[in-house]
């Protein structure tokens, strides 16, 4: 694989979970650090589990936080005539009878209560709700985004994530992005060159991979298609592929030694045929964004 002239971004997606979207994050990050200086990027926040492929990795420099501001109320200057929860868009803010109420665990951020208030009543301050954290694995960097337990704001951690990782400035980044095509799955995908779009062959990866390429065509993405575990069903995820105009660009072949491999979170670098796969996939997405192929409208 050639040198690209700046850095790409690969985002590896899936319509549902246990597709094997990971494990192929994983390899093609091994793929792209064999040669460039890659980082993989865990944007599962809810659920990372990247780095269980990389028992060895060492943390480098120390976890940054992820804050969000949040408004809380100066009661004595709260007049309770409800602009903060006609502008919440999020249900975090309740007012009755005169008295308004913060939930501040459903706040987004948005700041819009804050800036409508016509008493001034509201203020910021930052809260943690997640935080990152940078691995090394040889010459692979891995960037972990991990959401605060009980916490439910995703998309701040995932965007902090993929701001601290654009810092790094490395020649090639593979997102491991969360599953389905919720708000956490757009903002996962967003800005990246290339997605690569994981699917099995059963009646419910067909159904979720036409969701998954309903968003990436509303984002306007250039995409492919990867079979994953080729030959364990029969749902024909080639045919939605033609009808979409979506190319595959890889059939990775169903190996029980493989699928209990994946399930415990081990590498197949000793499998040659599989390496040899990922390589000309990552070489098909090198081509692809070079050429435009793959674009979407």
């Amino acid at each position: 694989m050639k040198a690209v002239p700046q850095e790409l971004v690969i985002a590896v997606a899936s319509g549902k979970g246990g597709t094997g979207k990971t494990s192929l994050a994983a390899h093609l990050a091994l793929a792209g650090a064999a040669r460039l200086r890659t980082i993989l990027v865990d944007l599962d926040v809810e659920a990372p589990d990247s780095l269980a492929y990389f028992p060895e990795a060492i943390r480098v420099g120390r976890n940054c936080p992820v804050s969000l501001k949040v408004p809380f109320l100066i009661p004595e200057s709260c007049s309770g005539c409800g602009a903060c929860a006609k502008a919440c868009h999020f249900g975090a803010i309740v007012a009755l009878g005169g008295a308004v109420t913060i939930d501040q665990k459903l706040c987004k951020g948005c700041g819009r209560c804050v800036f409508l208030c016509p008493e001034n009543a509201l203020k910021e301050r930052g809260i943690v709700v997640g935080q990152t954290r940078l691995m090394k694995s040889g010459s692979l960097d891995i960037l972990e985004g991990r959401m605060d337990v009980g916490d439910i704001r995703s998309t701040s951690v995932i965007e902090a994530a993929k701001t601290r990782a654009a810092s790094l400035k490395k020649e090639v980044q593979v997102r491991d992005c969360p599953p389905g095509v919720s708000c956490p799955a757009t903002h996962a995908v967003e800005g990246a060159d290339y997605v690569v779009l994981v699917a099995e062959p059963t009646a419910f990866s067909l159904h979720d991979l036409s969701a998954a390429i309903s968003l990436v065509k509303g984002q306007g993405l250039k995409a492919g298609v990867v079979i994953n575990k080729y030959g364990f069903g029969d749902a024909d995820i080639e045919s939605l592929c033609r009808e979409k105009a979506l190319p595959v660009i890889g059939r990775i072949e169903f190996k029980r030694k493989r699928a209990s491999s994946g399930a415990s979170g081990k590498l197949w670098t000793d499998d040659g045929s599989y390496m040899q796969k990922i390589d000309e996939i990552l070489k098909r997405i090198v081509h692809a964004v070079e050429t435009d192929e793959g674009e979407l409208g």
